[in-house]
């Protein structure tokens, strides 16, 4: 008797969407994202699979049965979207209504034809199997040379960053944790003052009430957020780092020499730890650190549904669902309908995980990228979320009106300031050595205050004469390891670069003075 070729197509067709979104979107995303999805994709496969195989007594015909009804999940959600933005002879048939009647008849028809007109299902396992395999192996090998590219291109530039990288020398124990704060797009408190009628000043007088000191005249570097954030990182301007480390394009490769920095392999070499939060940004994720710190490390992950599983839910028939108009059902779709709510998750998560880092042993170097008062415009000033999406639909989750750009803002702005005082006190409070606390924003937020950030540094011994109101950023940590750790850097020239690397002249007449 010949035997029957093992199916398992099925279980190859689960994996696909899975996989090929992952390729897709493989360098803006961590690969682990995928797991989770995966993992339910073929749980779901093979419960199916072995469902059919129940009721139809043959594992070949519930194999075609079980793909066929695996391709029609899957590809809903694909075609509603091509018809809706393509429409056939002026008819939209990306609408529920027209497509699910469509889908219908396609599951009617193709059940039909397999379980009745299909003599011999066996026949089908084999070129099926093969196109299974197929989809699965081209997705695979996309994301296997992605990581296997990225991994030899970081450990390249990590040996350059360790040669050039100098000795740092403590000069007391214990070592004293060291935090390194950015709230993304928060601008300086003159612009906020000028440009949005906002008074921020009760927040830099609760900063200076508990020992920082504020650099009322600070600009960013850079106005994009990876150049902001390189610079400190790697003590020198992009273009200097360019001429040392010839083998970086580091127009394309920034993120890499951030991930690398000589910040964290200095202080690394000394004994500290670094601790990281998920920025929810690949390019910024420091996801080697020795504490890695996300959603996924608490036990609440498990109630989370990524942005990752967000999408991947809204390209298969799961669209029905969460584009339905029942309120019961939408009410169990919200953290799929609304785009953002991984995002507030995770700036909330930082938030709370936050004032407990002092409690992890040993010297610590901490990174925290808070995405915060950055669009999406999702806080309201109490920390509330927006119900109304006209705060962060429009392009890039941007507002279309200029009222709501500023309210947003505005709102944000004043939500992160309470949010982070409290923060830092607890972190102060709870420290048993003083900290040393760096926090600016990356860029401000309009065009006329792009370039202008706050700029905040708190100091254990509170000795701020090396620092004036118009430090910016890129000398922040020189001025942290000349103090601390027995360095002798000069300070930088404070340069700021516009889109085109071009430095630009200071774009405020007026500065808050101390």
């Amino acid at each position: 008797m010949k035997s029957r070729p093992f199916t398992f197509h099925p279980l190859a067709l689960a994996a696909y969407p899975v996989l090929s979104l992952l390729a897709t979107n493989i360098e803006e995303v961590d690969w682990r994202v995928g797991l989770r999805p995966l993992l339910i994709a073929l749980a779901g496969g093979a419960l199916l699979f072995i469902i059919l195989r129940l009721l139809l007594k043959d594992w070949s015909r519930a194999g075609l049965v079980s793909s066929y009804l695996l391709v029609l999940f899957f590809s809903y959600g694909h075609v509603y979207n091509l018809l809706e933005n393509h429409p056939l002879f002026g008819l939209n048939l990306g609408r529920h209504r027209y497509l699910v009647v469509i889908y219908a008849i396609l599951l009617v028809i193709g059940l039909w034809l397999l379980l009745r007109r299909v003599k011999n299902p066996s026949r089908g396992t084999f070129p099926f199997n093969v196109v299974g395999l197929v989809l699965v192996a081209i997705p695979l090998l996309q994301i296997t040379a992605s990581l296997i590219q990225s991994a030899a291109h970081q450990r390249e530039t990590a040996a350059v960053v360790a040669d050039s990288t100098p000795t740092l020398q403590p000069g007391s124990q214990p070592l004293p944790d060291i935090y390194y704060i950015i709230l993304d797009g928060h601008t300086r408190s003159d612009a906020l003052l000028n440009d949005f009628a906002y008074d921020n000043s009760p927040f830099i007088d609760d900063l200076r009430s508990m020992g920082f000191y504020v650099a009322d005249c600070s600009r960013s570097n850079y106005v994009y957020t990876q150049g902001s954030i390189t610079a400190p990182l790697n003590l020198d301007y992009v273009d200097n780092l360019r001429g040392e480390l010839e083998s970086l394009d580091l127009g394309d490769d920034i993120w890499i020499l951030l991930k690398q920095s000589r910040v964290r392999r200095m202080l690394e070499e000394i004994g500290y730890k670094t601790v990281a939060f998920d920025t929810t940004y690949e390019w910024s994720r420091l996801s080697d650190a020795a504490v890695y710190l996300s959603l996924g490390s608490d036990s609440s992950f498990l109630q989370q549904i990524t942005p990752f599983e967000a999408m991947l839910i809204k390209s298969s028939a799961g669209l029905i669902l969460t584009d339905s108009q029942s309120q019961f059902i939408r009410s169990h779709f919200q953290e799929i309908n609304f785009p953002y709510s991984y995002h507030v998750n995770a700036q909330r998560f930082i938030l709370d995980q936050l004032p407990t880092i002092p409690d992890y042993p040993g010297p610590k170097f901490v990174f925290v990228h808070i995405l915060v008062p950055h669009v999406p415009f999702v806080f309201k000033a109490d920390g509330t979320i927006w119900e109304d999406p006209t705060y962060y639909d429009g392009e890039k989750a941007m507002p279309s009106d200029s009222i709501l750009i500023d309210e947003g803002y505005v709102n944000q702005v004043a939500f992160i300031d309470q949010a982070i005082t409290a923060v830092l006190r607890q972190i102060i409070a709870a420290s048993d050595t003083p900290p040393i606390i760096f926090m600016h924003g990356d860029h401000g937020w309009i065009d006329q205050n792009r370039l202008l950030v706050l700029n905040a540094m708190y100091l254990p011994d509170q000795d701020y004469s090396a620092l004036y109101p118009t430090i910016s950023p890129v000398n922040g940590f020189r001025v942290i390891f000349n103090s601390y750790f027995g360095s002798d850097y000069s300070l930088l020239p404070d340069i700021s670069y516009d889109a085109d690397n071009q430095p630009t002249p200071e774009t405020s007449s007026q500065c808050l003075t101390p």
